[in-house]
Protein backbone atom coordinates (compact mmCIF):
# COMPACT_ATOMS: atom_id res chain seq x y z
CA UNK A 1 0.00 0.00 0.00
CA UNK A 2 1.14 3.52 -1.18
CA UNK A 3 0.10 6.69 0.04
CA UNK A 4 -1.44 8.17 -3.11
CA UNK A 5 -0.64 12.73 -3.72
CA UNK A 6 -2.24 15.07 -5.68
CA UNK A 7 -0.55 17.29 -8.13
CA UNK A 8 -0.64 19.44 -5.09
CA UNK A 9 1.11 17.06 -3.12
CA UNK A 10 -1.54 16.70 -0.56
CA UNK A 11 -1.90 13.55 0.84
CA UNK A 12 -5.12 11.57 -0.58
CA UNK A 13 -4.82 8.53 1.07
CA UNK A 14 -2.73 4.88 1.05
CA UNK A 15 -3.97 2.63 -2.13
CA UNK A 16 -6.34 -0.19 -1.07
CA UNK A 17 -5.61 -2.57 -3.82
CA UNK A 18 -8.20 -5.34 -4.97
CA UNK A 19 -11.03 -4.32 -2.55
CA UNK A 20 -13.95 -5.99 -3.14
CA UNK A 21 -16.13 -5.85 0.41
CA UNK A 22 -16.23 -8.55 3.14
CA UNK A 23 -18.63 -10.88 3.69
CA UNK A 24 -21.26 -10.55 5.90
CA UNK A 25 -21.10 -12.34 8.82
CA UNK A 26 -22.91 -15.98 8.92
CA UNK A 27 -24.50 -17.82 12.54
CA UNK A 28 -22.09 -20.19 12.71
CA UNK A 29 -20.25 -21.97 15.44
CA UNK A 30 -16.79 -21.25 16.20
CA UNK A 31 -14.83 -23.82 18.72
CA UNK A 32 -12.41 -23.46 21.36
CA UNK A 33 -10.71 -25.23 24.06
CA UNK A 34 -12.34 -23.84 26.99
CA UNK A 35 -15.54 -22.33 25.17
CA UNK A 36 -17.38 -22.25 21.87
CA UNK A 37 -19.58 -19.48 20.09
CA UNK A 38 -22.94 -20.60 18.92
CA UNK A 39 -25.74 -18.17 17.24
CA UNK A 40 -28.17 -17.46 19.91
CA UNK A 41 -31.10 -19.61 20.33
CA UNK A 42 -33.55 -18.34 23.46
CA UNK A 43 -34.50 -22.45 23.54
CA UNK A 44 -31.21 -23.66 23.13
CA UNK A 45 -29.52 -20.94 25.65
CA UNK A 46 -31.67 -18.78 27.41
CA UNK A 47 -32.47 -20.85 30.67
CA UNK A 48 -28.41 -21.01 31.41
CA UNK A 49 -27.76 -17.70 30.66
CA UNK A 50 -30.63 -16.38 32.82
CA UNK A 51 -29.03 -18.45 35.73
CA UNK A 52 -25.41 -17.66 35.21
CA UNK A 53 -26.26 -13.97 34.79
CA UNK A 54 -28.68 -13.65 37.75
CA UNK A 55 -25.60 -14.85 39.62
CA UNK A 56 -25.11 -11.01 39.58
CA UNK A 57 -26.81 -10.71 42.76
CA UNK A 58 -26.29 -6.83 43.33
CA UNK A 59 -26.57 -5.91 39.48
CA UNK A 60 -23.76 -3.83 39.53
CA UNK A 61 -22.77 -5.74 36.07
CA UNK A 62 -26.14 -3.94 34.56
CA UNK A 63 -24.27 -1.00 34.92
CA UNK A 64 -23.37 0.26 31.23
CA UNK A 65 -25.17 -1.85 28.70
CA UNK A 66 -29.18 -1.68 29.39
CA UNK A 67 -31.43 -1.87 32.39
CA UNK A 68 -31.18 -5.62 34.53
CA UNK A 69 -34.19 -7.45 32.98
CA UNK A 70 -36.60 -7.76 36.64
CA UNK A 71 -39.42 -10.03 35.37
CA UNK A 72 -39.87 -12.95 33.55
CA UNK A 73 -41.52 -11.30 30.37
CA UNK A 74 -38.22 -8.74 30.35
CA UNK A 75 -36.28 -11.73 29.88
CA UNK A 76 -38.82 -13.44 27.32
CA UNK A 77 -38.74 -9.95 25.21
CA UNK A 78 -34.49 -9.61 25.88
CA UNK A 79 -33.99 -13.56 24.64
CA UNK A 80 -36.76 -12.97 21.69
CA UNK A 81 -35.01 -9.79 20.52
CA UNK A 82 -31.03 -11.29 20.65
CA UNK A 83 -32.42 -14.25 18.50
CA UNK A 84 -34.57 -12.16 15.57
CA UNK A 85 -31.90 -9.24 15.36
CA UNK A 86 -29.32 -9.78 12.65
CA UNK A 87 -27.68 -6.28 13.47
CA UNK A 88 -26.95 -6.77 16.44
CA UNK A 89 -26.16 -10.64 15.48
CA UNK A 90 -26.09 -12.41 18.85
CA UNK A 91 -23.89 -15.54 20.12
CA UNK A 92 -23.97 -17.10 23.39
CA UNK A 93 -20.63 -17.99 24.77
CA UNK A 94 -21.13 -21.82 26.23
CA UNK A 95 -18.73 -23.16 28.78
CA UNK A 96 -16.95 -25.99 26.89
CA UNK A 97 -17.56 -28.64 29.67
CA UNK A 98 -20.27 -28.06 31.35
CA UNK A 99 -22.33 -26.83 28.03
CA UNK A 100 -24.42 -23.66 29.93
CA UNK A 101 -24.06 -19.96 28.50
CA UNK A 102 -22.22 -18.35 30.74
CA UNK A 103 -21.77 -15.08 28.33
CA UNK A 104 -23.18 -13.38 25.55
CA UNK A 105 -22.42 -11.01 22.97
CA UNK A 106 -22.64 -9.66 19.40
CA UNK A 107 -21.24 -8.37 15.75
CA UNK A 108 -22.89 -4.94 15.20
CA UNK A 109 -22.56 -2.12 13.05
CA UNK A 110 -21.63 -3.90 9.91
CA UNK A 111 -20.64 -2.90 7.06
CA UNK A 112 -19.10 -5.34 4.43
CA UNK A 113 -18.64 -2.51 1.70
CA UNK A 114 -16.47 -0.43 3.75
CA UNK A 115 -14.99 -3.29 5.58
CA UNK A 116 -15.78 -2.31 9.40
CA UNK A 117 -17.46 -4.89 12.00
CA UNK A 118 -18.00 -3.84 15.71
CA UNK A 119 -18.28 -6.56 18.60
CA UNK A 120 -20.32 -5.24 21.60
CA UNK A 121 -23.48 -5.96 24.01
CA UNK A 122 -20.46 -8.54 25.53
CA UNK A 123 -23.03 -9.48 28.71
CA UNK A 124 -19.98 -11.69 30.78
CA UNK A 125 -21.60 -13.76 33.58
CA UNK A 126 -19.61 -14.15 36.63
CA UNK A 127 -18.75 -17.52 35.68
CA UNK A 128 -17.00 -15.90 32.68
CA UNK A 129 -15.67 -12.94 33.87
CA UNK A 130 -11.54 -13.07 33.76
CA UNK A 131 -11.72 -16.79 32.48
CA UNK A 132 -9.65 -18.02 30.25
CA UNK A 133 -12.37 -18.53 28.15
CA UNK A 134 -13.60 -14.80 28.23
CA UNK A 135 -9.99 -14.44 26.25
CA UNK A 136 -10.65 -17.24 23.75
CA UNK A 137 -14.28 -16.13 23.07
CA UNK A 138 -13.12 -12.63 21.87
CA UNK A 139 -10.24 -14.18 19.73
CA UNK A 140 -12.33 -16.55 18.31
CA UNK A 141 -14.94 -13.93 17.15
CA UNK A 142 -11.65 -11.32 15.94
CA UNK A 143 -10.30 -14.45 13.80
CA UNK A 144 -13.94 -15.39 12.23
CA UNK A 145 -14.18 -11.32 11.07
CA UNK A 146 -10.32 -11.00 9.88
CA UNK A 147 -11.49 -14.38 7.96
CA UNK A 148 -14.40 -12.98 6.39
CA UNK A 149 -12.16 -10.25 5.63
CA UNK A 150 -12.96 -7.02 7.29
CA UNK A 151 -10.54 -4.57 7.52
CA UNK A 152 -11.38 -2.71 10.99
CA UNK A 153 -12.63 -4.45 14.09
CA UNK A 154 -14.21 -1.97 16.38
CA UNK A 155 -14.88 -1.82 20.13
CA UNK A 156 -17.00 0.90 21.67
CA UNK A 157 -17.62 1.52 25.78
CA UNK A 158 -18.85 3.96 27.77
CA UNK A 159 -15.94 5.93 28.60
CA UNK A 160 -16.50 5.63 32.58
CA UNK A 161 -17.16 2.11 32.36
CA UNK A 162 -13.30 0.70 33.44
CA UNK A 163 -13.42 -2.70 33.09
CA UNK A 164 -14.06 -2.34 29.49
CA UNK A 165 -11.42 0.35 28.57
CA UNK A 166 -9.25 -1.91 30.64
CA UNK A 167 -10.10 -4.80 28.87
CA UNK A 168 -9.92 -3.25 25.39
CA UNK A 169 -6.14 -2.86 25.16
CA UNK A 170 -5.34 -5.95 26.60
CA UNK A 171 -6.62 -7.81 23.89
CA UNK A 172 -4.85 -5.54 21.30
CA UNK A 173 -7.34 -2.64 20.22
CA UNK A 174 -5.76 0.85 19.99
CA UNK A 175 -7.67 3.39 21.89
CA UNK A 176 -8.65 6.30 19.08
CA UNK A 177 -10.17 9.12 21.44
CA UNK A 178 -13.65 10.03 22.97
CA UNK A 179 -16.45 10.99 21.33
CA UNK A 180 -17.91 13.54 23.86
CA UNK A 181 -22.05 13.44 24.58
CA UNK A 182 -22.27 10.42 21.68
CA UNK A 183 -25.62 9.80 23.27
CA UNK A 184 -28.38 9.89 25.87
CA UNK A 185 -28.72 6.58 28.14
CA UNK A 186 -31.91 6.30 30.12
CA UNK A 187 -31.79 10.10 30.93
CA UNK A 188 -27.52 10.03 31.22
CA UNK A 189 -24.87 11.28 29.08
CA UNK A 190 -22.76 8.68 27.79
CA UNK A 191 -19.48 9.70 26.28
CA UNK A 192 -18.19 6.77 23.86
CA UNK A 193 -14.66 5.55 23.65
CA UNK A 194 -13.45 4.29 20.54
CA UNK A 195 -11.11 1.52 20.13
CA UNK A 196 -9.58 -0.49 16.61
CA UNK A 197 -8.03 -3.61 15.48
CA UNK A 198 -6.91 -3.19 12.07
CA UNK A 199 -6.11 -6.30 9.48
CA UNK A 200 -2.48 -5.33 9.27
CA UNK A 201 -2.27 -5.38 13.19
CA UNK A 202 -4.14 -8.80 13.64
CA UNK A 203 -1.50 -11.37 12.35
CA UNK A 204 0.99 -9.87 15.27
CA UNK A 205 -2.39 -9.61 17.81
CA UNK A 206 -3.27 -13.48 16.58
CA UNK A 207 0.11 -14.86 17.33
CA UNK A 208 0.13 -13.12 20.70
CA UNK A 209 -3.47 -14.37 21.76
CA UNK A 210 -3.03 -17.91 21.01
CA UNK A 211 0.39 -17.89 22.74
CA UNK A 212 -1.09 -17.46 25.72
CA UNK A 213 -4.00 -19.84 24.87
CA UNK A 214 -1.88 -22.11 24.35
CA UNK A 215 -2.21 -24.82 27.16
CA UNK A 216 1.37 -24.93 27.49
CA UNK A 217 0.91 -21.51 29.25
CA UNK A 218 -1.05 -22.70 31.66
CA UNK A 219 -0.12 -24.77 34.80
CA UNK A 220 -1.93 -27.79 36.05
CA UNK A 221 -4.38 -25.21 38.71
CA UNK A 222 -5.03 -22.83 35.63
CA UNK A 223 -2.43 -20.28 36.87
CA UNK A 224 -0.98 -18.09 33.31
CA UNK A 225 2.53 -18.87 32.99
CA UNK A 226 2.92 -15.43 31.20
CA UNK A 227 0.20 -12.65 30.37
CA UNK A 228 -0.80 -11.61 27.74
CA UNK A 229 0.89 -8.37 27.25
CA UNK A 230 4.57 -10.66 28.52
CA UNK A 231 3.05 -12.91 25.26
CA UNK A 232 2.84 -10.01 22.91
CA UNK A 233 6.34 -8.16 24.21
CA UNK A 234 8.12 -11.63 24.02
CA UNK A 235 6.85 -12.18 20.26
CA UNK A 236 7.64 -8.40 19.60
CA UNK A 237 10.92 -9.02 20.30
CA UNK A 238 11.47 -12.42 17.57
CA UNK A 239 10.35 -10.59 14.91
CA UNK A 240 11.35 -6.48 15.56
CA UNK A 241 13.44 -5.32 12.76
CA UNK A 242 15.24 -2.45 14.25
CA UNK A 243 15.40 0.43 11.65
CA UNK A 244 13.34 3.18 10.08
CA UNK A 245 9.72 2.77 9.58
CA UNK A 246 5.90 4.61 8.93
CA UNK A 247 4.39 5.34 12.13
CA UNK A 248 0.77 4.18 13.16
CA UNK A 249 -1.34 4.82 15.61
CA UNK A 250 -0.08 1.82 18.00
CA UNK A 251 2.91 3.93 17.92
CA UNK A 252 0.98 7.08 20.13
CA UNK A 253 2.05 6.01 23.66
CA UNK A 254 5.90 6.05 22.95
CA UNK A 255 5.92 8.51 20.25
CA UNK A 256 4.20 11.03 22.40
CA UNK A 257 7.13 11.58 24.71
CA UNK A 258 9.68 12.16 21.50
CA UNK A 259 7.52 14.64 20.97
CA UNK A 260 6.50 16.28 23.95
CA UNK A 261 10.72 16.45 24.21
CA UNK A 262 10.98 18.25 20.50
CA UNK A 263 8.37 20.67 22.02
CA UNK A 264 10.23 21.04 25.59
CA UNK A 265 13.47 21.40 23.27
CA UNK A 266 12.39 24.34 21.73
CA UNK A 267 11.00 25.92 25.03
CA UNK A 268 7.53 24.45 25.46
CA UNK A 269 6.17 23.36 28.64
CA UNK A 270 5.88 19.57 29.52
CA UNK A 271 2.46 18.78 27.81
CA UNK A 272 1.61 15.62 27.18
CA UNK A 273 -1.76 15.94 26.36
CA UNK A 274 -1.25 18.46 24.03
CA UNK A 275 1.53 16.47 22.83
CA UNK A 276 -1.11 13.25 22.08
CA UNK A 277 -3.64 15.10 20.53
CA UNK A 278 -1.51 16.33 18.22
CA UNK A 279 0.55 13.62 16.62
CA UNK A 280 -2.86 11.46 16.73
CA UNK A 281 -4.65 13.98 14.55
CA UNK A 282 -1.61 13.96 12.17
CA UNK A 283 -2.02 10.12 12.33
CA UNK A 284 -5.68 9.73 11.97
CA UNK A 285 -6.04 12.88 9.53
CA UNK A 286 -2.87 11.64 7.46
CA UNK A 287 -1.88 15.02 6.80
CA UNK A 288 1.75 14.61 7.83
CA UNK A 289 3.96 11.90 7.29
CA UNK A 290 6.04 10.42 10.37
CA UNK A 291 8.94 8.36 10.40
CA UNK A 292 10.14 6.51 13.70
CA UNK A 293 13.52 4.83 14.59
CA UNK A 294 12.96 1.45 16.17
CA UNK A 295 15.64 -0.60 18.26
CA UNK A 296 14.29 -3.48 20.47
CA UNK A 297 10.89 -2.49 20.21
CA UNK A 298 11.21 0.99 21.56
CA UNK A 299 11.44 4.20 19.62
CA UNK A 300 14.09 5.96 19.73
CA UNK A 301 13.59 9.33 17.32
CA UNK A 302 11.34 11.16 14.74
CA UNK A 303 11.05 13.07 11.94
CA UNK A 304 7.58 14.34 10.67
CA UNK A 305 7.10 15.96 7.31
CA UNK A 306 4.39 18.23 6.01
CA UNK A 307 3.90 18.76 2.07
CA UNK A 308 3.67 22.16 0.38
CA UNK A 309 3.77 23.66 -2.62
CA UNK A 310 6.51 25.28 -4.43
CA UNK A 311 5.05 27.95 -7.00
CA UNK A 312 8.57 28.65 -8.52
CA UNK A 313 9.26 25.02 -9.42
CA UNK A 314 5.81 24.56 -9.40
CA UNK A 315 6.71 21.18 -7.86
CA UNK A 316 5.93 19.26 -4.48
CA UNK A 317 8.17 20.17 -1.50
CA UNK A 318 8.10 18.69 2.02
CA UNK A 319 8.49 20.69 4.91
CA UNK A 320 10.76 18.39 7.47
CA UNK A 321 9.25 20.61 10.65
CA UNK A 322 10.53 18.13 13.50
CA UNK A 323 13.19 16.24 13.89
CA UNK A 324 13.99 14.48 17.31
CA UNK A 325 16.04 11.79 19.00
CA UNK A 326 16.11 10.41 22.57
CA UNK A 327 19.44 11.33 24.26
CA UNK A 328 20.51 7.84 25.04
CA UNK A 329 20.57 7.50 21.15
CA UNK A 330 22.12 10.77 19.56
CA UNK A 331 25.32 9.07 19.09
CA UNK A 332 23.84 6.02 17.36
CA UNK A 333 23.38 7.91 14.20
CA UNK A 334 19.97 7.56 14.44
CA UNK A 335 19.13 10.67 13.41
CA UNK A 336 21.35 10.44 10.26
CA UNK A 337 19.14 7.48 9.31
CA UNK A 338 15.97 9.41 10.10
CA UNK A 339 17.13 11.96 7.17
CA UNK A 340 18.23 9.47 4.99
CA UNK A 341 14.94 7.70 5.03
CA UNK A 342 13.19 11.09 4.50
CA UNK A 343 15.06 12.01 1.44
CA UNK A 344 14.40 8.80 -0.09
CA UNK A 345 10.89 8.69 0.63
CA UNK A 346 10.55 12.01 -0.98
CA UNK A 347 12.12 11.30 -3.83
CA UNK A 348 9.77 7.99 -4.20
CA UNK A 349 7.02 10.56 -4.31
CA UNK A 350 8.65 13.05 -6.79
CA UNK A 351 9.19 15.58 -4.18
CA UNK A 352 11.46 18.43 -5.65
CA UNK A 353 12.81 19.17 -2.48
CA UNK A 354 13.04 19.16 1.30
CA UNK A 355 13.26 22.52 3.66
CA UNK A 356 13.90 22.48 7.59
CA UNK A 357 14.51 25.12 9.79
CA UNK A 358 16.47 24.91 13.18
CA UNK A 359 17.77 27.37 16.19
CA UNK A 360 20.88 29.11 14.80
CA UNK A 361 22.30 27.67 18.25
CA UNK A 362 21.59 24.38 17.28
CA UNK A 363 24.80 23.80 15.89
CA UNK A 364 24.93 19.61 16.76
CA UNK A 365 21.69 19.63 13.90
CA UNK A 366 23.40 22.38 11.48
CA UNK A 367 26.58 20.25 11.34
CA UNK A 368 24.65 16.51 10.67
CA UNK A 369 22.35 18.30 8.11
CA UNK A 370 25.42 19.89 6.18
CA UNK A 371 26.70 16.24 6.50
CA UNK A 372 24.04 15.02 3.87
CA UNK A 373 24.24 17.89 1.69
CA UNK A 374 21.67 20.28 3.19
CA UNK A 375 22.65 23.73 1.66
CA UNK A 376 21.71 26.58 3.68
CA UNK A 377 20.05 29.23 1.91
CA UNK A 378 21.67 32.75 1.32
CA UNK A 379 19.39 33.88 -0.93
CA UNK A 380 16.23 33.93 1.13
CA UNK A 381 15.13 36.02 4.16
CA UNK A 382 12.07 33.94 6.15
CA UNK A 383 10.00 35.55 7.91
CA UNK A 384 6.81 34.86 10.40
CA UNK A 385 3.30 36.68 11.55
CA UNK A 386 2.37 35.32 14.79
CA UNK A 387 -1.24 35.08 14.90
CA UNK A 388 -1.88 33.98 18.20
Amino acid sequence: MNMQYDQYGQALGVTVDNWQGATPPQRVTLQGRSCRVEPFSRQQHGAGLRAALELDVDGRDWAYLMPRPQTDADWHNWFGMMEDSRDPLFFAIVDQTSGQAIGSCSYLRIDPVMGVIEIGWLRFSPLLQRSVAATEAMYLLMRQAFDWGYRRYEWKCNALNAPSMRAAPRLGFTFEGIFRQARVNWGRNRDTAWFSLLDSEWPANRAALEAWLDAANFDAAGKQQRSLDECRRALAAQTQQDGVRLATLADLPQLTPLFDGYRRFYGRHDDAATSQDFIRQRLLQGDATILVYEQAGELQGFTQLYPLFSSVATAPVWLLNDLFVAAPARRDGVGRKLLLAAGELARQHGVARLELATAHDNLAAQILYESLGWQRDVAFRRYQLALN
